[in-house]
């Protein structure tokens, strides 16, 4: 991570810092970055950045964790706008992210993602947060814990990392296979429903195909070719999957 020196930096030079190493890293590969030009991009002395950060990889981790960070407070705002619901929340942030890819970060992110082939993708939204232990705390404070069949924090982190892990994978498919998003969406409401119906009590999987208008399928029509789902809504209200 950075030295304490960066931190007592003026906000306007960090910035000037910064931005000079997303456009370094978001234009070549990690392998093929350069120190050099990001140093004349920023305007500072080459000793200067060693005073800084350590290397080229103290660097990347430095940006990768305020991606994590970034990530992490844009999902949390989700699962308070879905009320604390973790599978419409997974939804509400593909599509979101789908509507808002052109505009930064997530434009940064993308072009990670393409340019550095092989690399840990996983690791580039929340690898490098500093805090991992903390970041998931605070993220199941959000969540509305009453449906599930167990509310302890074991079980819990257990169904968020499944859920991220579906959602990271098929946003991820989406960003380097454009045209793909609408399969993958579909692919996600599945996963989304498999991950519902396996950790949700018997009695709220039951009060949700009684009270919703298009309850949950049973399984006597997994075969069935469902239509996709018009709105965010179907997720929480149990729509057609």
């Amino acid at each position: 991570m950075c030295k304490e020196t960066f931190l007592r930096l003026p906000e306007e030079k960090r910035t000037r810092i910064l931005n000079a190493a997303w456009d370094e890293f978001t234009t070549v590969s990690f392998a093929n970055a350069s120190i050099n030009r990001i140093i004349r991009a920023a305007g500072i002395p080459r000793g200067s950045f060693y005073q800084y950060f350590e290397d080229k990889d103290d660097l990347f981790h430095y940006l990768m964790a305020q991606m994590s960070e970034h990530l992490n407070a844009h999902y949390k705002r989700l699962l308070r706008e879905a009320d604390g619901n973790l599978f419409r929340s997974a939804l509400m942030n593909y599509d979101r992210f789908q509507s808002e890819r052109a505009t930064l970060p997530f434009d940064r992110f993308i072009s990670l993602a393409r340019i550095n082939p092989g690399m840990d993708l996983e690791a580039l939204g929340r690898g490098y947060h500093p805090d991992k232990s903390k970041m998931i705390a605070d993220f199941l404070t959000e969540i509305d814990k009453s449906p599930f069949r167990r509310q302890d924090t074991p079980f819990l982190t257990n169904v968020c990392c499944m859920v991220g892990m579906c959602l990271f994978g098929l946003l991820m498919d989406s960003m380097l296979n454009p045209g793909r998003e609408a399969e993958n969406r579909q692919e996600l409401l599945e996963a989304l429903d498999i991950l519902r119906r396996g950790s949700y009590s018997e009695e709220a999987l039951r009060d949700a195909e009684s009270i919703d208008e298009t309850p949950l399928r049973d399984a006597e029509s997994a075969d069935e070719t469902p239509p996709r789902p018009e709105t965010m809504e179907d997720i929480t209200k149990g729509g057609p999957m």
